[in-house]
């Protein structure tokens, strides 16, 4: 008889130890990516569990992103796209920001890309365990392999668009891509409205604009930091913001890359796209476009204020690579009649600012201008990581900071870099770049 109940009781246990053993099979869903300063990172995963789980606690779960191993800061139920819900069928994992690039999933490789596969992994941690529906669960299920297809982000906020035009300086057509910021609260309100145009940098051209968007924090442009600066005839605040991409880069001529000596090949088509886009969106207000954008989005609105006199209120054109030595005096006359903020580090080593818009604000002085003004920062130090010291090249921080706020005396005397804001000057009275920007309007007819 005690045979027979050690053999039960070792029956027993085993099927204890099976039960306890069970794992809860979690399906990823979505990832969400965040847009940093340097950077973009994976911050939010959702799954769905087959049962929903009994309690929610942070510390019991280990996330990995790209084989990363990262800190779930939170747990909480939610939709199929991350939004909180309580009693959700779906899990969000919200993770500590990784300073591990591999946990980045945009890859810069001359154009960037999204990375074509970015595994995710959710598990329980060694000893832990969870209850759903009253069982225990000592492991997760949750695991694949697959390209990073499904995501959200702040570029989720932009209507996609293409736009196509004959090529300038050979033949042939060019297709642009475009993202457009479109405020509801603008579109409802009967009014013109202020928009602002972004033109990416070398690393971010291709056919898909959410890597102009996340690459360097454009969508900054449509948070309320930002968007708080700008009025509108209808009383609203805000603005709508049209970021264009290209295939390849600004600089590309036919003549192969250049920095000024040559048209773009995408000069004409940017500017039909923006006319199309104006012209279904009536509500834009023609006397209110402001353009910008970094290095060869610098270089490109460079180009637009050369080609267009006159047709944008006011550029922000930051780390500007159209060379000075490329600009001739009647183009300097004709620049010096904009209205114009130059951004940039001082320590800029890939767009040094000694052979491009430092001599070419000096020039400017020199021939009277009036509402030109150059913000020129020391180096670029982040606020992501406080203190963080970026690369030098990357003056564009600054502006989706918002910490553009002031510019160097208007003189043809030596700069004096400064990180407080870029300059001891309120342009005009205002107090940063985009208060100045929503400040500037088109005083003669467009044509």
């Amino acid at each position: 008889m005690n045979k027979i109940k050690t053999i039960l009781a070792a029956v027993a246990m085993s099927v204890t130890a099976n039960v306890s053993a069970q794992s809860l099979k979690m399906t990823n869903q979505v990832v969400r990516i965040t847009a940093y300063e340097a950077s973009t990172s994976v911050n939010l995963v959702v799954v769905k569990p087959e049962q929903k789980l009994d309690a929610l606690d942070p510390s019991a779960f280990t996330v990995e992103t790209n084989g990363i191993a990262r800190n779930v800061k939170i747990v909480y139920t939610c939709d199929d796209r991350g939004e909180w819900t309580d009693g959700g069928e779906y899990l969000a994992f919200g993770l500590e920001v990784s300073k591990e690039r591999e946990a980045a999933p945009l890859i810069a490789k001359g154009m960037g890309t999204w990375s074509t596969a970015y595994p995710v992994k959710v598990a329980l941690k060694a000893g832990k365990s969870i209850k759903a529906g009253g069982k225990k669960f000592t492991s997760v299920d949750c695991s694949t392999s697959h390209a990073l297809r499904n995501f959200l982000s702040e570029s989720d906020f932009f209507h996609r668009g293409t736009f196509t035009s004959p090529s300038t300086g050979k033949p042939g057509m060019e297709t642009l891509t475009y993202g457009a910021y479109e405020p509801e609260a603008l579109r409802m309100d009967g009014k013109k409205n202020p928009m602002i145009i972004w033109l990416h940098g070398m690393g971010e051209g291709g056919t898909d604009v959410s890597i102009e968007l996340m690459g360097n924090e454009v969508v900054s442009l449509i948070r309320n930091d930002i968007q708080s600066h700008f009025t509108t005839d209808g009383g609203e605040k805000g603005c709508y913001v049209l970021a264009v991409q290209c295939p390849t880069m600004w600089m590309n001529t036919s003549k192969g890359f250049g920095n000024g000596g040559y048209p773009s090949l995408y000069s004409d088509a940017l500017k039909a796209c923006i006319d199309n886009y104006l012209k279904i969106n009536p509500d834009v207000d023609p006397n209110r476009i402001y353009i910008g954008g970094c290095s060869n989005g610098g270089y490109m609105t460079m180009n637009m204020l050369i080609r267009h006199p006159k047709f944008f209120a006011a550029a922000y054109p930051t780390c500007e690579a159209y060379a000075d030595a490329n600009i001739p005096d009647y183009q300097i006359k004709q620049l010096a009649e904009e209205n114009i903020w130059f951004v940039q580090s001082f320590d800029d080593t890939t767009v040094k600012p000694a052979e491009y818009c430092i001599p070419t604000y000096k020039r400017l002085m020199e021939a009277g201008a009036k509402n030109v003004w150059m913000s020129m920062f020391e180096n670029v130090t982040g606020t992501d990581t406080p203190g963080q010291r970026i690369y030098g090249h990357f003056s564009w921080v600054y502006v989706f900071n918002d910490q553009v706020t002031g510019s160097q005396e208007q003189s043809k005397a030596d700069m004096k870099p400064t990180n407080n804001g870029g300059g001891t000057i309120a342009p005009q009275g205002h107090a940063n770049l985009f208060e100045w920007l929503n400040a500037q309007v088109l005083t003669e007819p467009k044509k």
